[in-house]
């Protein structure tokens, strides 16, 4: 649950948007309020601004009339987001860059998302505003090919500044001019500032064009990058080298990077080793299924390699994409937060965390199989201090003969690791077995739990009954929030009934009408 205060941005928010672009239901709810009043009024909170091809707003906010409205947001908007904006740029032209001009330049926009990434000059237009004050500093210079910095003036000259979907060339050369012609007077000294883009999200084709902008963008502190086709091992080398030139010149203050849709086998070793000082790398490694890519080699990093990564994230469709991860954890002496989904061999990652990464607050394993990692996970535990721990869909207890044999000495060690407050069990088919879990909460050191996630886990009234005279008998000191979702409780309502009350004293329920009976459900719940 949120704040009132935000439900009620976001609804003011999403106000100004309908009104803005004029869509068909808003006439019939604000029928006696014109649309310059709705939009004075919800102006003032807006902090994520969308510009879509769907309704021209964009250029409406350019005119004379909605003047003051540009003026309340170019003080409230955080973020702007545009889609398909060469589209909006062949409906709107100087309209749309003037109100991104406004916003970019003489706002509060720091963090910029855009999809379906717009042509080289357009790119490069906005993204110059990554660059910062020090992009004319001697040192930045030495780094930066300066040729990688702008756009191919040949291809402009050869196509003319009224090439099919690109707008006027001179008007990105020129803010002042751009400006001066819906607003002379827009800055004190008749000069236009130059905004700050510390977030950028991006939809690509291709990494070419960031790669030859990237060096360049000193003042970027978080990058996403998502494919919209894979991005193979070529272009992203490329994109590689770049990073390694950024991160050689002292200004440079990217701390996050984020990338989606990558194929690759070293791409997390070759990332980490361009961006050394990275805080935070998520990697969303999608390898085809026609194994196109060789199998690449384990990496040997330098004895003092130390890596500044502190979260990573990573996200894999086959074993061998994580091959270096294990190395890569050795150098992450500062790692606090992992997820990881759908690798293999994960022992040896087990046995690295336990190694390698004492600070290690946040582990989120994801669709891995652990039935033969118990002792990894135990061992683990006892040498952690772990605050959250979430093992979905891990197929905990497949081969267990008898599954007290794991759950008994795993109960043990999350009792004894005080520091532990959150722990997610989610999609491991326990059913019955749940109810060993409730003796998390036995004895004179109980654990520490606030949050317990038993949500898909074939859990029936019955089970769930039993549960709860186990919590209603160790009364837990601390009150828990429980999620009891898409479990098969609607089996026996009466019985479900009275668990949850035996339940309620001592935890805040997340429950649902979940339908256990429909086709196929019983199934997808262990998915």
């Amino acid at each position: 649950m949120q704040p009132e205060e935000n439900w009620k941005q976001k609804c003011l928010e999403s106000l100004f948007h309908m009104v803005l672009f004029r869509k068909a239901q808003v006439q019939n709810i604000l029928s006696n309020l014109s649309d310059y009043a709705v939009l004075s009024m919800s102006a003032k909170h807006v902090q994520v601004l969308s510009l879509t091809l769907a309704a021209r707003g964009g250029c409406r906010l350019a005119s004379e009339e909605l003047g003051p409205i540009l003026s309340v947001l170019e003080g409230r908007v955080r973020c702007l987001r545009l889609f398909d904006a060469v589209a909006l740029l062949q409906h709107g032209n100087t309209d749309v860059l003037f109100v991104l001009h406004r916003l970019l330049d003489h706002g509060s926009v720091t963090e910029v998302v855009l999809k379906r990434t717009p042509d080289c000059s357009l790119f490069s237009w906005i993204t110059s505003r990554c660059r910062g004050p020090y992009w004319n500093d001697p040192q930045a210079s030495a780094t930066t090919d300066s040729r990688d910095a702008s756009c191919n003036d040949d291809r402009w000259a050869e196509e003319g500044p009224s090439a099919p979907k690109c707008p006027r060339l001179d008007l990105y050369r020129d803010d002042n001019k751009l400006c001066s012609k819906f607003s002379p007077s827009c800055s004190i000294n008749g000069r236009c500032g130059v905004g700050q883009i510390r977030s950028l999200d991006l939809e690509v084709r291709s990494l070419a064009t960031v790669s030859r902008l990237l060096s360049s963008w000193l003042c970027l502190q978080s990058l996403n990058l998502y494919g919209t086709q894979p991005l193979w091992e070529d272009d992203v080398a490329g994109f590689v080298e770049s990073l390694r030139k950024l991160f050689l010149n002292p200004h440079c203050s990217l701390r996050d990077l984020s990338m989606g849709n990558v194929c690759g086998q070293n791409i997390l070793a070759d990332l980490l080793t361009a961006g050394s000082k990275l805080h935070s790398l998520s990697l969303d490694i999608n390898l085809p299924r026609d194994n196109r890519i060789k199998a690449g080699q384990n990496l040997q990093f330098r004895q003092d390699t130390e890596f500044s990564l502190e979260k990573l994230s990573l996200k894999s469709t086959a074993g061998q994409a994580v091959q270096n991860l294990p190395a890569v954890l050795q150098h992450a002496p500062n790692l606090s937060s992992l997820h990881v989904t759908g690798i293999h061999h994960a022992h040896l990652l087990l046995h690295a965390l336990s190694e390698s990464n004492p600070l290690l607050k946040v582990l989120i394993l994801e669709d891995i199989n652990l039935t033969n990692c118990h002792q990894e996970i135990i061992h683990l535990l006892e040498n952690s201090i772990l605050e959250e721990l979430s093992l979905k869909d891990c197929r905990l207890l497949e081969k267990c003969r008898e599954k007290k044999d794991f759950l008994v000495p795993f109960v043990v060690a999350v009792r004894g690791l005080c520091s532990l407050h959150s722990l997610s069990l989610s999609q491991n088919r326990l059913a019955t077995s749940a109810i060993e879990i409730a003796d998390l909460f036995l004895g004179d050191c109980p654990s520490k739990i606030t949050k317990l996630d038993l949500s898909s886990n074939f859990i029936l009234p019955a089970d769930l009954l039993e549960f709860g005279q186990r919590v209603q008998i160790y009364r837990p000191a601390q009150r828990l929030t429980l999620d009891l979702r898409f479990n098969p409780l609607d089996r026996d309502l009466k019985v479900k009934s009275q668990a949850l009350k035996m339940l309620l004293p001592f935890c805040n329920i997340l429950t649902d009408d979940w339908d256990s009976r429909s086709t196929m459900a019983d199934h997808v719940s262990v998915m």
